[in-house]
């Protein structure tokens, strides 16, 4: 068995997986914002599933990780710092051989390698609370810039510098528009957002010249709903040295992206 820990900001996901990749058993519980009741939780419900039997495991973590010392530096949503949190699930799972590894990569990673067999260059984007993003070539995370932080790329909109994911996440469509992505259908309302989100697109593109951009998250995954205001913004905007991506697609594995990208993660190792 292989076990994947995704730790969101409000839930985490626990899930067993046969070494095939085949999700045999999971479960959802609320992420205690204090660090060591979480690691109780994480315990009761690990005993329940008996991870003690499995071979390995991955945990994804939502923040800047320090992976030779195995720990979480700071995070977005949670306030625990500097965590020992890789020896702490391993103690919690029972299990010796831990990876950790940041959510949004391990997304990118699983969503890349479901298109591998036609795009070789993914660049995959969480657009939900704030913004993430991972580069993947040829199956694997790049590690040149594993600690990438697209969403606090500083950029001008409506007269003043501000973080990407300040004007362009999900979070920010619901205070702009108050409603969630999810329950607005109104054109316009879509258009406009996506003229503050094409700015930073086209970073993405110029820098890291993906073949295709696959969008997750939340509001990542309405993309029918703005797609058609991105690619007249790019062929008008990049450069023709710039590659067009080929394809804006929206991830196969939605709301378990990450899960699926632990199990990857943690086969690799193993492997």
């Amino acid at each position: 068995m292989i076990i994947g820990v995704d730790i969101g900001g409000t839930k985490t996901l626990l899930a067993v997986f046969a070494l095939s990749g085949k999700l045999l058993k999971e479960i959802r519980f609320e992420t205690n914002r204090n660090y060591e009741e979480f690691l109780v939780d994480l315990k009761k419900h690990a005993d329940a599933l008996e991870t003690n039997k499995a071979k390995i495991a991955c945990a994804a973590v939502p923040g800047l990780l320090d992976r030779k010392r195995g720990v979480v530096e700071s995070l977005g949503n949670l306030p625990w710092k500097d965590k020992h949190i890789r020896h702490d699930i391993s103690v919690a799972l029972g299990i010796k051989d831990i990876c950790i590894e940041n959510d949004s990569k391990l997304a990118g990673l699983a969503e890349a390698r479901y298109v591998f067999e036609n795009y070789k260059r993914v660049f995959y984007l969480t657009i939900s609370t704030g913004i993430g993003g991972a580069l993947v070539v040829n199956g694997k995370l790049v590690k040149e810039v594993i600690d990438m932080e697209i969403g606090k790329t500083p950029l001008e909109y409506q007269g003043n510098i501000q973080h990407w994911e300040e004007f362009a996440s999900g979070r920010a469509f619901s205070e702009k528009y108050g409603k969630k992505a999810v329950d607005v259908e109104d054109s316009a309302i879509w258009e406009e957002f996506t003229k503050g989100l094409n700015l930073g697109l086209g970073i993405v593109c110029s820098g890291y010249q993906p073949e295709v951009i696959i969008f997750g998250g939340g509001l990542g995954q309405r993309l029918s709903r703005f797609k058609q205001y991105i690619r007249p913004y790019l062929q008008s905007n990049l450069h023709s040295i710039v590659r067009q991506p080929e394809a804006l697609l929206s991830t196969h594995f939605r709301g378990q992206s990450v899960i699926y990208g632990c199990y990857e993660y943690a086969k690799d190792h193993l492997a």
